[in-house]
């Protein structure tokens, strides 16, 4: 199992070496001056960008999942993140040129840089990562994706409580108390 746990902690290392600094930087000021913050994705990548989405909250941002009945519709000066490994996914797609009608600002999560979802969005995020077995990592389909993209976030997060002074204190009163 060590070899195996070594073989995802290279190609994770790997993929968040080439992330690109700058775009994340703008990444998270955009987050820190967004009126709301809507969170999309489906399958595995969704799951894991909705835990970002769960931070932000704790942080403090006004959060919501944009596939939800209980969200309020996004408007100008709102930022709605979308994920899609592919870049191709057609709900997260469709929510992305929605938003971009309506004058909210869209970032994509993404393994294509040059995949729709990242032509259309302001500001795009790659996670250079193999989204199939056999593209350059050894794990089953778009797992390297989803490890690097959850740990990226995490880095987003880390990041933001550190520039904007937000305590781990004031997280943890923000955090559920019904479980």
């Amino acid at each position: 199992m060590r070899a195996y746990r070594d073989v995802i902690l290279r190609e994770v290392t790997g993929a968040l070496a080439k992330i690109d600094e700058r775009a994340s930087e703008a990444f998270a000021r955009q987050l820190a001056r967004a009126r709301r913050i809507y969170i999309t994705g489906v399958g595995r990548s969704g799951l894991v960008v909705k835990a970002f989405g769960q931070r932000l909250m704790h942080m403090g941002f006004d959060v919501h999942l944009a596939d939800e009945i209980t969200a309020p519709g996004i408007a100008r000066g709102d930022i709605l993140v979308a994920c899609s490994g592919t870049g191709e996914t057609e709900l997260t797609m469709y929510m992305a040129r929605k938003a971009r009608k309506i004058g909210a600002r869209c970032v994509a999560l993404t393994a294509r840089g040059r995949s729709p979802l990242a032509r259309l969005a302001h500001l795009a995020i790659v996670i250079p990562a193999a989204l199939e077995r056999g593209e350059g990592s050894r794990q089953p389909a778009r797992s390297l994706f989803e490890q690097a993209l959850f740990l990226y976030l995490d880095s987003i997060v880390l990041t933001m409580m550190h520039e904007l002074g937000i305590s781990q204190a004031k997280m943890k009163r923000r955090h559920s108390n019904l479980e």
